[in-house]
C-alpha cells in the first residue's frame, strides 16, 4: 500500500521541483524574491554574529604589558641560552664572545 502512494508522491515532488526551477530561472520576479530572502538571511546572520565577533576581537586585543614582557623575555632566553653561535659566512661554530671566525677570519 505504501508503494502505491510512493508512485504518486515521488513524481509529484519531482514535478513540483522541476516547475519551481523553471519558474525561478525564467521569471525575474521570482529570482528577485529568492535573492531578497537570501539577503535577509545574510543580514540576520551578521546581526546575530556581530556581538560574538566584537567579544572575540576585544578579548584578543587585551594584551597586558606584563604578559608581553614575560613572553619576550622567554623568547630572548630561549635564543641566548645554550645555543652555539655560527659564522655568518662559513657556518662554522664560533665562541659567543668572538668577533672573528677562526676558520675564515671574517668579522662577525
Amino acid at each position: 500500500m505504501l508503494v502505491k502512494y510512493m508512485f504518486i508522491i515521488v513524481p509529484a515532488i519531482i514535478l513540483f521541483v522541476t516547475v519551481f526551477m523553471i519558474v525561478s530561472i525564467v521569471s525575474p520576479k521570482m529570482r528577485g524574491k529568492m535573492m531578497a530572502r537570501q539577503i535577509k538571511a545574510a543580514k540576520y546572520m551578521l546581526d546575530e554574529a556581530e556581538e560574538d565577533l566584537r567579544d572575540i576581537s576585544t578579548r584578543t586585543a587585551q594584551a597586558s604589558k606584563s604578559g608581553l614582557s614575560i613572553a619576550s623575555g622567554a623568547v630572548k632566553d630561549g635564543f641566548s641560552s645554550g645555543t652555539p653561535k655560527f659564522c655568518k659566512y662559513c657556518s662554522e661554530p664560533i665562541d659567543e664572545d668572538s668577533r672573528y671566525c677562526k676558520r675564515c677570519g671574517k668579522k662577525q
